[in-house]
This record gives structure tokens, C-alpha cells and sequence, in this order.
């Protein structure tokens, strides 16, 4: 009989803990990563001359710009390396100094997050690079190299996912 009392009473004050911290157990918050952009390089463009580029991520039907940090584009010439962080540019490439980039958080729940290096056009921007996610909770940091060398341009785009809490 004692036994079952004692049971009884810490049922009771398991549930009344329960009710008094909100009725829910406590629960870690959702495991976040990190997108850092890291470099690109124009290989060979689309256009003749320049190409008007810029970086967005897109999640949950929300577009982001990673690069430039504002909207709008940057004008790239062949052979230019835009380096943000990460490793430096590879030889034979022109560094065009030193970037920033927005590095936005999202959720790491396995839905899908693009990251996409895009050329503004006259007649509607082209997607030169597009590299799908579908981020999943981590503790070290991925590398991402992603390179397009169709329909006349060629480009390289460098990031990574890393752990945020």
C-alpha cells in the first residue's frame, strides 16, 4: 500500500510540475545553420564584357539576398574571383578584394533552402548556379563547391553550412 501511495504521489507531482511550467515538457530550440558565403569566381561570362551578378538563398517561399548585402547586383569581368571568407582565390583568377555578405539562420528542419548565384538580365535574371539544401541539424561545418560550365559561361560559387544556435 505504501508503495502505491508513493507512486501515486509522484505521478501527482510530476503532472502538477507539468501544469505549472506550462503544461509542456521543456523542449531544445530547433536546431539552426548558418549559410557564409565564402567566394565566386566568373570563369567565363554570359554576356560579353560584364555580367551583373548577385547571391540569394531562398526558403520557405522567402528570398533573401546574400550578396551584394544591399539589392542590386555587382559587375564582374572573366576571370574575376569575388572573395567573401574561406579560402583565398585560385591562381589565375583576378582578386577583386574583399567582400561582405548577409549569412542568414534557417532552420535545419529538412526543408528545402537554394542557394543560387543569379546574372541580371534585360530580359529576366538567369540562374547560373543553383545548389538545393535540404539542411539537416549539424555540429561541424560542410563545405559547398558548386560549378556551372554550360551554354556558354562558366562559373564557380564557394560556400558553407554552419552549426548556429
Amino acid at each position: 500500500m505504501h508503495r502505491l501511495l508513493t507512486r501515486a504521489s509522484l505521478s501527482i507531482a510530476i503532472v502538477m510540475g507539468s501544469l505549472l511550467t506550462g503544461g509542456a515538457a521543456y523542449a531544445e530550440p530547433a536546431p539552426m545553420v548558418r549559410v557564409v558565403l565564402e567566394s565566386f569566381v566568373a570563369y567565363d561570362l554570359e554576356e560579353s564584357g560584364h555580367d551583373e551578378v548577385y547571391v540569394i538563398a531562398q526558403y520557405e517561399g522567402k528570398v533573401r539576398q546574400l550578396f551584394p548585402t544591399r539589392t542590386g547586383e555587382l559587375s564582374v569581368a572573366r576571370n574575376d574571383c569575388i572573395y567573401i571568407s574561406g579560402d583565398s582565390c585560385p591562381p589565375g583568377t583576378t582578386h577583386r578584394g574583399y567582400y561582405s555578405a548577409n549569412n542568414p539562420s534557417y532552420t535545419a528542419d529538412g526543408k528545402l533552402l537554394m542557394v543560387a548565384l543569379r546574372e541580371d538580365d534585360i530580359s529576366g535574371d538567369d540562374t547560373l548556379i543553383n545548389v538545393p539544401i535540404w539542411p539537416q541539424p549539424i555540429s561541424e561545418t560542410q563545405y559547398f563547391r558548386e560549378e556551372a560550365n554550360i551554354n556558354g559561361y562558366h562559373y564557380a560559387l564557394n560556400f558553407r553550412l554552419e552549426p548556429s544556435y
